[in-house]
């Protein structure tokens, strides 16, 4: 199962039967602890969480539900099925309407700004590895929906946990509709690592985010068949393509 407490939005795991399998911080700050997700729901919203919850084909309902606090606030919710279990991620819509209206395009390049004068001082060593680490994974913005995120050097659990965050809250603050991901730089590759990549971009998909993964050598194809079944995922070949359909 991806991250629940990395998630940038409220997050819950439920069965078919609406009980709740773990939540997220997050969710249990704004609606408190539950045992079924009903539990949250508005009366007059009851019915039609259960009708379209249960129902595997649904992706996205809006209902009522009641905060920790007592107040009945307007929720999309956001369903990814598997056989079993359902992610659901909640999205308060006047939170949701503020982000799109204060919405800033920042397009940075850090890829080459890594200042190595910091390692030089012992003191801010820890600062400047960690700087190297996110330049590893530097988002450049191609336009306001879609993120390229080269990455560089070896593909382990350390370089994904220091960045995802940065990176869900990135893609969800933005409202991304597309993130391409460059392993053409990459070098050697682990299974833990790989892994850890494989839960972030499925975790994409609760923000409706699809992703390209481009740049794959021949000796990182035995660690991504995994990678194949994600929904929302295409692989290219050649990234100055899809540059130029996107420039064009």
């Amino acid at each position: 199962m991806i991250h629940l407490d990395a998630m940038p939005m409220p997050v819950v795991i439920i069965d078919h039967a609406l009980n709740i399998i773990e939540s997220s911080k997050k969710t249990e700050k704004l609606l408190g602890h539950a045992a079924s997700f009903l539990d949250w729901v508005d009366d007059e919203s009851r019915e039609k969480a259960v009708r379209f919850m249960q129902d595997k084909h649904s992706e996205k309902i809006e209902l009522n539900l009641v905060t920790i606090d007592g107040a009945i606030s307007l929720f999309s919710v956001l369903m990814t099925w598997d056989d079993t279990f359902a992610t659901v991620a909640l999205q308060k819509e006047d939170h949701r309407l503020m982000q799109l209206m204060g919405k800033v395009t920042e397009h940075k390049r850090r890829l080459e700004e890594s200042d190595m004068e910091l390692i030089l001082k012992k003191n801010e060593l820890e600062q400047s590895l960690k700087r190297i680490g996110e330049l590893s994974t530097a988002a450049i913005e191609l336009t306001d929906e879609i993120v390229l995120i080269p990455l560089f050097g070896d593909l382990t659990v350390a370089l994904i946990h220091q960045n995802q965050q940065r990176i869900l809250d990135n893609i969800y603050v933005k409202n991304i509709d597309e993130v391409i991901i460059d392993l053409q730089s990459v070098g050697v590759m682990d299974a833990a690592g790989v892994e850890e990549m494989i839960k972030m971009i499925k975790s994409f998909s609760l923000f409706g985010t699809a992703c390209t993964i481009t740049g794959v050598k021949p000796e990182h194809a035995p660690f991504l068949h995994q990678v194949h079944m994600i929904q929302k995922l295409t692989f290219i070949n050649n990234l100055e393509d899809k540059l130029s359909r996107i420039v064009y």
